[in-house]
Order: structure tokens, then sequence, then C-alpha cells
């Protein structure tokens, strides 16, 4: 890693330390230093609760996801050789939000019906991305996205009423330990396995001639990336909801800053992501209280006037490229 690379990481860590104490203390009720220390020793005081039931659970969630959907992004875009390849984009977060959504209607009984339907319709939307003609476009391959991202999200509103709304809810508010538990084990394992895996993503920089010629798998290191990628995105989707744009910024952002390589890129992404992601959480939560903004919603503010800029500045998708 250069010295330069490591300045970023210093930073963005100074940052997710200082927005997770901010994050501790903001919201409805303001809970400062001193009162959260003599909050630790009343584990029966409004304040415990509000702290340790409430935000914790909320925070650790939103670190996974952040992390998750960066990592995801950056993965997707290897792989694809796109730099607006995203999970909301693409189709692979509304399939899941559709399967989700049919798994509420159709198999209540079901356990761990959401991560498994969510993880069935991220694989849907993937087999759909990857068969015919879109792999060998960049243009192509966003169009058939956006269209499937349309179809499904159709047809969620198409079938959804009243309570089985509030499963596409895009939102932290309600997240309850077990869930970020459940994000915790699957955005841990996928995100260490990412890690293990950032070399391949380097092999993909090279054409597929020539890794095949100095003897690379290249059809095993695409699939096992994409399906990783797919994995956490999904992993998302079932617990919260579609959170767009996060895997463009970061990504993107991250090239910038700490280079092409990634084996520093992906670390960096993960933890920009988890950073931005409470960021806009916290942000969410305390501008308009007692109401709240989704982080959905501040992401979209967010990555849409960035997908644009980057776009009409005439660097899409061949100028600005993933490797």
């Amino acid at each position: 890693m250069s010295k330069h690379a490591g300045w970023w990481y210093a930073g963005v860590l100074v940052l997710l330390v200082g927005t997770l104490a901010v994050a501790v203390m903001a919201g409805t009720t303001w809970i400062g230093p001193s009162r959260l220390l003599a909050t630790l020793g009343h584990p029966a005081s409004r304040d415990f609760v509000t702290v340790v039931n409430l935000r914790l659970p909320r925070i650790i969630a939103s670190l996974i996801c952040g992390g998750s959907l960066a990592v995801a992004g950056a993965l997707f875009q290897a792989v694809f050789r796109n730099p607006i390849a995203d999970p909301s984009i693409l189709g692979v977060s509304s399939a899941a939000d559709f399967f989700k959504l049919g798994g509420a209607l159709l198999l209540p009984w079901l356990p761990g019906r959401n991560w498994v339907l969510a993880l069935l319709g991220g694989l849907v939307a993937l087999a759909i991305l990857t068969s015919g003609k879109a792999l060998g476009n960049p243009y192509r391959l966003i169009i058939v996205g956006v269209a499937l991202d349309a179809t499904f999200v159709g047809l969620s509103r198409l079938v959804s009423s009243g309570q089985a709304a509030q499963v596409m809810a895009s939102t932290f508010n309600g997240v309850t330990w077990p869930d970020a538990l459940i994000l915790l084990i699957l955005g841990a394992l996928g995100l260490l396995v990412a890690l293990l895996l950032a070399p391949w993503a380097n092999y993909l920089k090279l054409a597929d001639v020539a890794l095949q010629t100095i003897g690379i798998p290249v059809s095993v290191i695409r699939w096992s990336l994409l399906l990783l990628a797919t994995y956490l995105a999904v992993s998302v989707t079932a617990i919260v909801g579609t959170i767009p744009f996060m895997g463009i910024v970061i990504p993107n952002l991250a090239r910038r800053v700490v280079g092409h390589d990634y084996q520093t890129l992906l670390p960096f992404a993960m933890l920009a992501g988890a950073w931005l992601m409470l960021a806009a959480d916290t942000l969410g939560r305390t501008v308009m209280v007692p109401s709240e903004i989704s982080a959905a919603t501040l992401m979209a503010v967010i990555g849409g006037p960035f997908v644009i800029i980057l776009l009409q500045r005439g660097r899409g998708f061949h100028g600005i490229t993933t490797g």
C-alpha cells in the first residue's frame, strides 16, 4: 500500500470512529458522553434501552450493509468491466425484494424465508443478465439491468398491498438485535471471502484470451465473484430492502484515491461504504426529529447526481476503467 493510500485509510477510519460516536449519542434524545457513561451502569434505565436495544442494532446493521453493498458493487464492476454496475441498477436487489415479498405472501411458514427467497431472486436476475448478448456490450448490459429493475419493482407494486408492502421498506428503522446479528454473520462471512478473493478481481483486468494462455480459469473466477457479489447484495436486501447507488459511489471514489489494485480497493471500499451508510442513516434519523428520512432516500439523492456527473463528463463506460 502506498503512503498516499495509507493517508486515505487513516482518514476514513477517523470519519468512521467519529460518526460512530455521534450515532450512539444522537437521536430523538441526545445522550451526551457523561450521560452515556452514567447510563452504562443502569441497565434498567430508559437511556440504556434506547442505546443498547434501539441504536446499537441499527448502527451495526448500517455498517455491515454499507460495506457489503460497496464491495458487491466493486466486484460487479470488475466482472462486467463497467463502472456503473451496481446491484440496484442491474436489477439484482429489486429481484431479491420481489421474491422476498412473494415469500411473505405465499410462504410465511418457511424458516429463513427472507434470505432464501432474496437469494433466489438475485440468482434469477443474475441468470438473465448473463444470458444473451448483454455481457458483450456495457451499454446493453445497463439497459437490460434497468429494464429488469423496472420489471421487478413493478411486479412488487402490483402484488403488494397493506402490510405486505411493509416488507419492501428500505430502512434501518425497526432493525432488531436478531436482524443485526444475522447481517453481521452473513456480511462478515461474505466480506472475509471477498478480501481473500481480491487478487482474482485483479486478474480480470486482462483479456480472457491472455488469462487462458497462462492457465487461469476465467469462468471459475468470473462466476465466483459474481455469486459472491450477489450473495452480499441479497443479504442486505433480505433484511433492510433495496438501497441504491452505494455500489457505484464508493468503488468509483475508491479508485480515485487508493488506486485500482483490488487488494487495496476492496478493504477501503468496505470501510468507506460502512461510513457512508452509517452517516446517511444517522443524518436521516436526526435531521427531522421525530420524523426520519430513510438511508435509501438519501443514497438516491447522493448517488443519482453522482452517476449523472460520472457519465456527463464523458468518462463513462470506457473512460473510467474498473481495473
